[in-house]
């Protein structure tokens, strides 16, 4: 992944975004926490396409993997975006 953009969410975990690994015409996003060396942690090396975020996400709130928390983060965040 050549990553554009990073999110420090604090306490080692970021969020990173960029172009993916597969093919320079997509967007990725992966989860990562960094290991003290500075590799990858085998929780988080994954890397997503951005399309299945949505994917993912729809078929989490279907089977009641969110909190209604965090349904409501989804719900705001996504309102404000329109």
């Amino acid at each position: 992944m050549k990553v554009e953009k990073t999110i420090d969410l604090g306490n080692g975990h970021k969020i990173e975004l960029g172009i993916s690994s597969w093919d320079e015409t997509k967007k990725s996003i992966r989860n990562r926490y960094p290991t003290s060396t500075g590799g990858f942690s085998p929780r988080s090396s994954s890397e997503l396409p951005v399309k299945d975020i949505s994917i993912l996400t729809i078929e989490a709130i279907k089977n009641d993997l969110l909190s209604k928390s965090e349904l409501k983060e989804l719900i705001r965040t996504a309102i404000n975006k329109l």
